[in-house]
C-alpha cells in the first residue's frame, strides 16, 4: 500500500513537472511560424534572465521551509513562511535597484527593454511565491493540489500565449505576456491559499531569517553554475552574433529538451530504487548496476545520435521555415542533452553520500571553463561553436561527476568491463 502511494505521488510529480517543461517545445510549430527568429530570440532572453534572476530572488528560501517543516516542535513554520516571503520582497526590491543602475549593460547584453526586465523580477518573485505552495504541498502529501496547479500554470501560459500573439498580433511581447498572465494567475491563488490556511502572520523572526538564508545562500554558487552550463551560451550568441541567431539557438535547444526531459524522467524512477539498493550493498549488485548505468549510457547516445540524423525531418514537420538552419547544430546539442543525462544518473551518488558541496565546486568550474570555452567557439564557429561549446560542457559535467561519485561511493566501473559476473 506505501509503495502503491509512494509511486502514485511520484507519477503525479513527474507527469505536472513535465507538463511545464513541455510547454515551450509544444508552442514551437505555432511561434515559429507566427514570430521571425529576431522575436522568438527576445522570447527566449527573457525566459533565460527569469531563470537567473530566479537564483537570487528569495535566496532559495523555499527549500528551507521544506526541512523545517518536519521540526515543528522547534520551528513556528507559519513564522518560518512569512519571514521567507519577507526575505523574497527585500530581495526583489535590491534585485530591482540593481537593474535600475545597471539595465543598460543588461539591455546591451539581452536585447531586452529595461522596463520589460522590471517585468522579469516580478515574474521570478510571483514563481517564488508558488514554490513556497508547492513545498508545502509536497511536505504535506498533497501530491494532487501540487500536480493541479502545475498543470494550471501549463495550461494558462500556452493558452494565454497563443492568444496573445495570434489573435491580438502582439510578437514577442505577447508570449512574454502570456508567461507573466500565468504566473499572476498561480500566484494570486498560491497567495489567498495562504492566507486562508494561516500560513501567513504579522511577524518576522531575525533568527529564522538567518536560518533560511544559511540554507539557501550558500545554493546560489551552486545553481549559478548549473544555470551557466545550461544557458550561458545564450547570452553569448546574443552578445557575439544578434538576437536573430538566439531565436535559431533556443529553437534547436528547445527540440534538444526532448531527450532531456526523457533523461529526467528516467533518473525520477531509477533513483529511489538506487538509493535503496546502495543502502547495505553487494558487491554482485554493485556489478548489476554498472551494467545497467552503461546500457542507458550506450541507450542514450544512440538516440541522441538518431535524433542528430533525422533533424531535418523534424524541423521540417515542427518549425517554421525561418528557423529550419537549426538542423545545422541539432546533433550536439542531442549528444549535449545525452550527456546531461548520463550526469543524472552518477551523481546520484554524490547525493547518497551527502556531500553535496563537492556537486558545487565541479558546477562552478566547469561553467567557468565552459564559458570560456563557448566564447572562443562561438566567435571562430558562430552558431555551430556555441552548441559544440554546450556539448562540452555537458561532457566535462558528466565527467568530473563521475570521478566524484566513485570517490564519494565506490563501484566496480572498470571491473564489469574486464571480467563477466553472475548475479
Amino acid at each position: 500500500m506505501v509503495k502503491n502511494s509512494l509511486f502514485g505521488h511520484a507519477a503525479i510529480y513527474t507527469l505536472s513537472n513535465f507538463s511545464v517543461a513541455v510547454v515551450p517545445f509544444l508552442l514551437l510549430p505555432v511561434l515559429t511560424r507566427v514570430l521571425d527568429p529576431a522575436a522568438y530570440g527576445v522570447v527566449a532572453m527573457f525566459s533565460t534572465v527569469v531563470a537567473f534572476i530566479s537564483v537570487f530572488v528569495g535566496f532559495n528560501a523555499h527549500g528551507a521551509i521544506a526541512v523545517r517543516y518536519f521540526d515543528s516542535s522547534t520551528f513556528d513554520i507559519p513564522r518560518y513562511v512569512s519571514t521567507s516571503l519577507l526575505l523574497l520582497i527585500i530581495s526583489s526590491v535590491l534585485m530591482i535597484f540593481f537593474m535600475s543602475v545597471s539595465g543598460e549593460i543588461f539591455t546591451d547584453l539581452t536585447s531586452i527593454p529595461l522596463k520589460w526586465l522590471y517585468v522579469a523580477v516580478f515574474v521570478a518573485f510571483l514563481q517564488f511565491v508558488v514554490k513556497v505552495v508547492l513545498v508545502l504541498w509536497q511536505v504535506s502529501k498533497k501530491p494532487v493540489r501540487f500536480g493541479v496547479m502545475r498543470l494550471s500554470q501549463a495550461l494558462i501560459d500556452a493558452v494565454s500565449s497563443v492568444a496573445l500573439v495570434v489573435i491580438l498580433s502582439l510578437s514577442w511581447q505577447g508570449r512574454v505576456g502570456g508567461i507573466f498572465v500565468a504566473a499572476m494567475c498561480v500566484a494570486t491563488i498560491a497567495g489567498y491559499y495562504l492566507i486562508r490556511e494561516g500560513w501567513l502572520v504579522k511577524s518576522f523572526d531575525v533568527n529564522y531569517a538567518k536560518d533560511a538564508l544559511s540554507y539557501g545562500f550558500p545554493l546560489i554558487p551552486h545553481a549559478l553554475g548549473g544555470l551557466t552550463l545550461g544557458m550561458a551560451d545564450r547570452f553569448i550568441v546574443n552578445h557575439m552574433l544578434n538576437v536573430s541567431s538566439t531565436g535559431v539557438y533556443v529553437v534547436a535547444v528547445q527540440l534538444g529538451l526532448i531527450l532531456g526531459i526523457l533523461a529526467d524522467s528516467f533518473n525520477n524512477a531509477f533513483a529511489p530504487w538506487l538509493m535503496e539498493k546502495l543502502d547495505g550493498i553487494s558487491h554482485a549488485t554493485q556489478c548489476l548496476i554498472v551494467r545497467i548505468t552503461y546500457i542507458y549510457f550506450f541507450s542514450i547516445i544512440s538516440l541522441a545520435v538518431l535524433g542528430g540524423v533525422i533533424s531535418p525531418l523534424l524541423l521540417t514537420l515542427i518549425v517554421g521555415p525561418e528557423f529550419q538552419s537549426a538542423g545545422d547544430i541539432l546533433i550536439y546539442i542531442f549528444v549535449g542533452n545525452a550527456f546531461m543525462g548520463m550526469y543524472l544518473m552518477v551523481a546520484n551518488y554524490i547525493f547518497f553520500s551527502g556531500r553535496t558541496g563537492l556537486l558545487s565546486v565541479l558546477t562552478v568550474t566547469t561553467g567557468i571553463l565552459t564559458v570560456t570555452a563557448s566564447w572562443f567557439l562561438t566567435k571562430k564557429f558562430g552558431l555551430k561553436g556555441a552548441a559544440i561549446g554546450f556539448m562540452f560542457g555537458q561532457l566535462g559535467l558528466f565527467l568530473g561527476a563521475w570521478v566524484l561519485s566513485h570517490f564519494c561511493v565506490p563501484m566496480p566501473w572498470f571491473k564489469v568491463l574486464t571480467r563477466k559476473f553472475v548475479v
